[in-house]
Formats: structure tokens, C-alpha cells, sequence
């Protein structure tokens, strides 16, 4: 599919030079009267580097053709990650070299989406924000307060994590998975 500079925005997926890849960052300059450029910060699906594109304003580009499918997350058995999309039942293993930034954090039945081009799956999407529970950590101080630091922590899924120093063994903390910050 065909778009412009203008229409690009964070988290499609582009098509150039037979590679694939996603958008992290764009940027729109105008550098005097007639001439403004649109550079975007892109990470290839494959290799997931990253590399920097600069267009003239207006070019067109060649958008892939996506679909993000609700899924859910069954189990892990060795070096691969099985899926189960909710609409059509279809199983999806994936080496865990997909899934290896994640991996820490998915747990049993968890909700996902994955990003599907052409019939294979490209990348797992996790909610903004998922709960777990601590299953252990160093004692916090009576007057501790939310903003008072962090102390480490094992969670559910067996990862460590920085939680806040009023969190103790059996409470729930709420991760972001996009900065991986427990709060």
C-alpha cells in the first residue's frame, strides 16, 4: 500500500528495499522555503537494529500490509513460545530469539497481540500494563512511601524487578511494558 511522508506515523510498519520495518520515531523539519524533510527511526523486523531514513517531504513509501491479532500466551516449553490467537484458534510457535525481550514477562493464559505479515509472525505485542504478583524481597522500613526508592524483587514469572520500597512479599505490582518500570 502507498503513502506519503505525512502519513507516517509510530509503530507501522514500512517496506524498503524488500526489508521490513518499524517505525519508532519520526521527525519533521523545514529547512527554509520550499524544501522540508521527514526523517524517521526505524528497527528491522528481523535483525531489530536500528537505522535512521530521511525523505523529502511528500515522498511516497511502501506501507505493509499488517494485522494485529488478540492471542494468547499458552506456555514455553525449551527455546520456544507457543500462541493461540482467540478468533481463529490458530497456534503459533515462535523461537524464542522473537520473544527474548519479552520473555521475562509473559506468563500462562496472558492476553497478547501478535503482528502478522504475510501468515508468519513478525513480533509479540504486550498489553501497556500487566500485574504480578511479588513472590519475595528483602523486608521494607516502617515510614517508606512510594517515592521514598526501589528495592529488588522476584516476581511471578521468576524475573527480577525494581519495586517500590513499600511493596512486600504477597502484593501485586503493576509493570509498564513499555519502560519496564514496576510500580
Amino acid at each position: 500500500m502507498k503513502i506519503t511522508t505525512s502519513d507516517v506515523r509510530r509503530w507501522i510498519v514500512l517496506k524498503i528495499d524488500w526489508w521490513l520495518y518499524r517505525v519508532v520515531e519520526t521527525a519533521h523539519t523545514y529547512m527554509g522555503r520550499w524544501w522540508a524533510t521527514d526523517k524517521y527511526k526505524v528497527k528491522d523486523i528481523v535483525t531489530w537494529k536500528t537505522n535512521v531514513f530521511t525523505y523529502n517531504a511528500g515522498a511516497i513509501l511502501e506501507q505493509a500490509e499488517v494485522s494485529t491479532n488478540n492471542a494468547v500466551f499458552l506456555y514455553s516449553a525449551w527455546d520456544t513460545y507457543s500462541f493461540m490467537e482467540n478468533d481463529t484458534w490458530e497456534m503459533h510457535d515462535l523461537d524464542k530469539d522473537m520473544v527474548d525481550d519479552i520473555a521475562g514477562y509473559l506468563r500462562e493464559n496472558m492476553d497478547c497481540y501478535l503482528t502478522i505479515y504475510e501468515g508468519n509472525v513478525i513480533w509479540v505485542v504486550m498489553p501497556i500494563t500487566v500485574t504480578y504478583k511479588v513472590l519475595s524481597t528483602v523486608p521494607g522500613v516502617k515510614w517508606d512511601r512510594a517515592t521514598a526508592g526501589k528495592k529488588p524483587a522476584i516476581i511471578e514469572t521468576w524475573l527480577e524487578v525494581m519495586i517500590p520500597l513499600h511493596k512486600n512479599e504477597g502484593d501485586t505490582v503493576t509493570v509498564n511494558t513499555e519502560t519496564w518500570e514496576a510500580n
